[in-house]
């Protein structure tokens, strides 16, 4: 049956697809939460796709998952027959040390495992299936224990607690290697001895190692097929399996990624964002600009100046609202990624701006699904903003209604903000910048907010090192899958078991869950933290560089509305250059600096025309 193929999206090819798609085979714990936040929490809705599209890495999720639950059957029937072959061959023992005709139980055979056998264990009291078994969990306890330490330098934890856990893994690493020498060493002792007479103390170890190099070749495999750096922008990715369950998650998550929408919750609004920087405000009165006198042809009569030098007509047609002073930034913003395109590399030339609408989850639902005229309502549905009929809170026509209405409400649950997202280092490095503007009362409010999204885990991005080293020699692969067999088999056994429990809770738990709101983005999931000198210093100059578009957009709104600017200045002034602005002044004094000082005197002259004096730096 044809699986559930993936649509297009404008970021399903990006670095950070690729990246995530490849950690979902690195970590089992982020396959994990991939899974069970787009899977089981299906009433959660996917947070605002920053230079990723989680589709591609949910199929691998899925894939990989699939596959490991395949392995572990494998395992399985491996270890049962491990078993299986030890309680024969136990049986057999102690009925021909009982003699013809006696009656052996299981329970004698259960004390016959720990009296040290001489012609099976070579007196070693276990089974040859527990000791190997207590071999693989030693094995299995040191992996985890080295990605536990390689998690925490991930995550910056202090040197002294990274070495002591780096310590940790190898000291169990090295514990473990010797217990599984010593096993290989008592069987081949116990084969030259003459004590050991049967082959599957050999053999099952080797099944189970055979299995893990099908297992982790076919990952290879698949790293090498879909997610190296040649093939991941040309090549069709997996689908996901068919079905409802699938085809339904798909719609909505594509609606979901595309849509200039997003749900959230009060205390955590700015899901996936990443860190967020200084924000930059300010407040202003807005006041017209003094009519010119009759007949007079200055400059404030035809235009105003603008940065590149023409003039800014003076349209005075309608107060100054937030959609009209957007609709400048705008212009400014693309002219500025237009530049960037013909100048040079820049990543500014692929600067992104949009309108984007926030909308608080689960407070006046039915009010929120207006599309605008009283004619066009239609109710909630009891799902959420997942609608059984298809008409949803992400769907274009519910969002077109929210930016236009929105737009100039000044309303505290929902936002419309200008959204501006660069993304550097091939989406290494996300830096996004939201603006908002409010017009109410005669006043000007502008509030600026970046957040920058730090570059993907380092242990993702080694996906290019292993691909590299492929493909590898028949005797590396047997060696390789020799000593990680028994760990494999345990990790496997573990991952299905999580598997089949979730699909045993999903399966029992209501399905009429409450609607939800993105609590979680994968890529941030995923995300680094930490920034090279190099990324800082470029998050820096966008940053700034954005802003000062913004600056101008917003002094043309002002200009070509026939408001004063004054005032404006001073605060960008303020802002920009950590000084203070004085434009008019009459006695006290102004000091700026760390060590400034200034003294107002009553007695202090007048300027020579009149006006009293300035003083700052």
């Amino acid at each position: 049956m044809a699986g559930v193929s993936l649509p297009e999206h404008p970021y399903n090819r990006t670095e950070a697809t690729r990246l995530l798609c490849a950690g979902t085979y690195q970590d089992a714990a982020f396959r994990r939460r991939v899974i069970d936040e787009l899977v089981v929490h299906q009433e959660r809705p996917v947070a605002p796709p920053l230079g990723v599209d989680v589709l591609p890495v949910l199929a691998h999720a899925v894939r990989i998952t699939r596959q490991e639950s395949r392995t572990a059957g494998l395992m399985l029937a491996a270890w049962l027959g491990f078993l299986l072959s030890d309680v024969v061959m136990f049986w057999d023992s102690v009925g021909d040390r009982w003699g013809i005709g006696a009656e052996v139980g299981f329970g004698d055979v259960f004390t016959a495992f720990y009296a040290g056998d001489e012609r099976l264990t070579a007196g070693m009291p276990l089974p040859w299936s527990q000791f190997y078994a207590f071999v693989a969990i030693g094995l299995w306890f040191a992996r985890s224990v080295r990605a536990q330490g390689a998690d925490g330098r991930q995550a910056g934890l202090p040197a002294p607690v990274a070495k002591a856990a780096a310590g940790l893994g190898r000291g169990v690493t090295v514990c473990a290697a010797l217990f599984a020498v010593f096993y290989w060493c008592w069987f081949v002792a116990g084969v030259l001895g003459g004590d050991v007479q049967t082959p599957y103390p050999l053999l099952f170890p080797l099944l189970i190692a055979l299995i893990a190099w099908w297992h982790e070749t076919t990952q290879r495999r698949a790293l090498c097929r879909w997610l190296s750096r040649w093939t991941f922008r040309t090549t069709t990715q997996p689908d996901l399996p068919a079905g409802p369950l699938y085809e339904d998650l798909v719609a909505n998550i594509s609606r979901e990624q595309t849509a200039a929408l997003t749900l959230y919750e009060p205390d955590s609004p700015f899901v996936g964002m990443g860190t967020r920087r200084q924000d930059w405000s300010f407040a202003m009165e807005l006041r017209k600009r003094p009519a010119p006198p009759n007949g007079s042809d200055t400059p404030e009569d035809t235009g105003s100046p603008s940065p590149d030098g023409s003039l800014i007509p003076h349209q005075n047609h309608g107060p100054l609202t937030a959609d009209r002073a957007l609709a400048m930034i705008e212009p400014q913003l693309v002219r500025l990624r237009e530049s960037a395109a013909l100048t040079g590399k820049d990543r500014l030339r692929e600067l992104e701006v949009d309108r984007f609408v926030c909308l608080p989850g689960g407070v006046g639902r039915d009010e929120l699904l207006r599309l605008g005229g009283s004619d066009d309502v239609h109710a909630v549905q009891p799902d959420g903003p997942r609608g059984g009929d298809g008409r949803t809170v992400y769907d274009p026509a519910q969002v077109a209604a929210h930016l236009r209405e929105a737009v100039d409400e000044g309303g505290e649950g929902r936002r419309v903000f200008l959204r501006v997202r660069i993304g550097a280092w091939h989406e290494q490095v996300v830096v996004t910048v939201l603006v908002r503007v409010h017009t109410q009362g005669g006043m000007l409010v502008m509030e600026v907010v970046p957040h920058v999204l730090g570059p993907v885990r380092k242990d993702f991005r080694s996906v290019d090192t292993l691909v590299d080293r492929l493909p590898e020699t028949w005797a590396g692969g047997a060696v390789r899958a020799l000593g990680h067999g028994p760990a494999t088999g345990v990790s496997t056994a573990l991952g299905a078991l999580r598997t089949l429990t979730r699909e045993i809770g999903t399966g029992w738990s209501d399905r009429e869950t409450d609607p939800d709101v993105p609590r979680v983005s994968l890529r941030q999931l995923a995300s680094a933290g930490g920034l090279s000198p190099y990324q800082e210093m470029d998050v820096t100059r966008y940053i700034k560089t954005v802003q000062e578009r913004i600056v101008n957009g917003m002094r043309e709104a002002l200009q070509s509305h026939g408001y004063r600017t004054d005032q404006f200045e001073q605060h960008i002034y303020q802002v920009s250059g950590g000084s203070v602005f004085v434009q008019d002044m009459s006695g006290g004094a102004v000091a700026t600096g760390s060590h400034g000082s200034a003294t107002a005197h009553t007695n202090a002259p007048a300027a020579a025309n009149g006006t009293p004096p300035r003083t700052g730096a």
